[in-house]
């Protein structure tokens, strides 16, 4: 980048970049306003860890699934509010947003690293070939946030994808930084960040291993670099042991938590995660279940001792204690190839973003080849993340961070010929290939809206807050013990009413109609059991007409869920 050039274009540059950041926070406020009364499985459990650790039930807290962090920020924000039933799960779209901004500005930061790279190689007037102009990368790059925010790591979403992204960005800002202006301090917060992450997710345990070595390899040998890289290794420990010593003793054995044991034996291996009783053979013994006390309609109880919404979910790793993984050349490979064609719906869903990579690489020649491989710290750090999903489950939201330091990488390596024409047409590749994403990432806000106002086969958001409205004003209070027809962890009224799921008759999905097929008999007998484990009430998703004319089932008003009351 000239110097003359940066000086002319300063005021632009400030001025696209302000319009940039407006509109991705608009975006992100829209997205949670839309999905407000939303919630996921996963959500409810985060809820449950906050919950549990600001009334000091560390038994409750410490858990070897859920990573700590975004509990935090949830069990922080309920704690402080207090929120009703209509305003808790706003509350937690609140935070959602807070922390889309922290990751904006995070982001930020990180795309500035890149930038004051680019500005210090100097490489223009020694090569005769530039970068992207400024304001072209600035666009890229908040084009690419913006699809990261809105789409793979939806902040509509109550995950800790988006807060474990932000993170990543900051990591990676301090590797660009630490690569040209290496300090003992920055060595110290990247390595600190590193804990953070862990926190945010357990998977990022070994990788922060892989980014300590990219960090190493990334800069000169010196006594500097290694004393640096071990500091923060140091910094990394001392973030991450605390949580870690708590898990192993709460464990009685050395454990940074149980995630990637159980998905990889859920997707590899093939076993279940939610009431494993052993299948298939070879997966382990278990060592506590939940309790299967009718084969024929199924029902499990799991009234003790796990105390949450859904206990199966609040806490995975106490359920399926026991289990092991097995590695199986064929069932990896199954995976892999999933995993790829993951991908490869990833990268092509985004067709722009590909389409102007490959222009700029027509354009730039082996130039932008060897700018982008001089990215590779950032290449392999995105890689690392890629390739460590790869082996047990690609989820969008999962990768969303690292894709978006792959794309930043290519695109900040491009190098064009200095000459105006080519610097202006790069312009609007760069301004058509930003507008393909954020139309993406608008389009994904106009899905969310479609599913809020219109009627599905599901449960929307506003028969769930009806459901724990209506089940109160029949008489249940917060801590009373219920019972439901299908899976738990789809019933997110109960977190509303803070309920607690103790037993449920399983069938796969909503509304379960392989339940109210099976014989009146059986399903009376399933009504006899499911009052043996003490719920009060069994609630069921839009049963068929036969059990609506049954004068036990009472129908919730505003919503599509009816109530049996056990006691009568």
């Amino acid at each position: 980048m000239q110097p003359s050039e940066k000086t002319d274009l300063f005021d632009n540059i400030r001025l696209t970049e302000t319009w940039l950041i407006a509109l991705c926070i608009a975006l992100g406020a829209a997205q949670c306003w839309i999905c407000r009364y939303t919630m996921l499985s996963d959500g409810m459990s985060y809820m449950d860890i906050g919950d549990a650790y600001f009334r000091g039930d560390w038994a409750a807290a410490i858990n070897a699934y859920w990573s700590p962090l975004y509990s935090w920020f949830l069990g922080l924000a309920q704690y402080l509010l207090k929120p009703s039933i209509w305003w808790e799960f706003p509350v937690v779209h609140l935070v959602n947003f807070i922390i889309y901004l922290g990751a904006l500005f995070s982001f930020r930061f990180f795309l500035h690293a890149v930038l004051r790279s680019i500005r210090e190689q100097c490489n223009g007037a020694a090569t005769g070939s530039v970068s992207l102009p400024e304001t072209a990368l600035l666009a890229l790059g908040y084009g690419v946030f913006l699809w990261c925010g809105l789409v793979p790591d939806d902040v509509g979403r109550a995950t800790p994808d988006l807060l474990v992204a932000g993170i990543l960005f900051l990591m990676m800002g301090c590797l660009v930084e630490l690569q040209l202006h290496p300090s003992y301090g920055k060595c110290a917060l990247f390595g600190a960040l590193n804990g953070a992450a862990y926190l945010g997710k357990a998977i990022m345990f070994p990788l922060a291993f892989g980014f300590l070595a990219i960090l190493f390899f990334s800069r000169k040998r010196s006594k500097t670099t290694i004393y640096g890289v071990l500091l923060a290794f140091i910094t990394f420990l001392a973030v991450s042991s605390p949580f870690i010593y708590a898990l192993s003793r709460a464990k009685g054995r050395f454990t940074t938590g149980e995630t990637g044991k159980l998905a990889y034996s859920a997707m590899v291996n093939g076993s279940e995660q939610i009431h494993w009783q052993g299948e298939p053979p070879g997966s382990g013994i278990p060592l506590h279940t939940t309790r299967k006390l009718l084969d024929n309609p199924p029902i499990f109880e799991f009234a003790e001792p796990i105390r949450g919404t859904y206990p199966p979910w609040d806490d995975p790793s106490y359920w399926n204690e026991g289990t092991r993984w097995t590695f199986r050349l064929r069932s990896q490979i199954r995976v892999l190839l999933q995993s790829a064609l993951a991908y490869e719906k990833l990268v092509l869903d985004e067709s722009g973003l590909l389409a102007g990579a490959f222009i700029f690489l027509f354009l730039g020649g082996s130039k932008t080849r060897k700018g982008i491989l001089q990215n590779w710290p950032l290449l392999a750090a995105a890689g690392l993340s890629l390739a460590a999903y790869s082996f047990v489950l690609v989820i969008p939201r999962y990768v969303g961070g690292s894709l978006v330091v792959f794309w930043v990488a290519i695109f900040a390596g491009v190098r064009l010929p200095n000459a105006s024409l080519m610097l202006r047409n790069s312009k609007y590749v760069a301004a058509a290939v930003s507008l393909t994403v954020i139309f993406s990432a608008m389009a994904n806000i106009g899905d969310s809206a479609y599913k809020q106002w219109t009627v599905t086969v599901d449960p929307s958001s506003k028969d769930q807050v009806m459901a724990a409205v209506g089940l109160q004003a029949m008489g249940l209070r917060a801590g009373d013990e219920v019972a439901v027809i299908g899976r738990g962890f789809v019933n997110h009224w109960a977190r509303l009413g803070h309920f607690r799921i103790v037993a449920e008759a399983v069938a796969p999905g909503l509304p379960a109609r392989e339940f109210w097929a099976a014989p009146a008999e059986r399903r009376e007998l399933a009504y006899q059991c499911l009052k043996s484990t003490g719920a009060r009430v069994v609630v069921a998703w839009d049963p068929p007409a036969s059990a609506k004319s049954d004068a036990r089932w009472h129908h919730i008003p505003g919503s599509d869920f009816y109530a049996f009351f056990l006691s009568q």
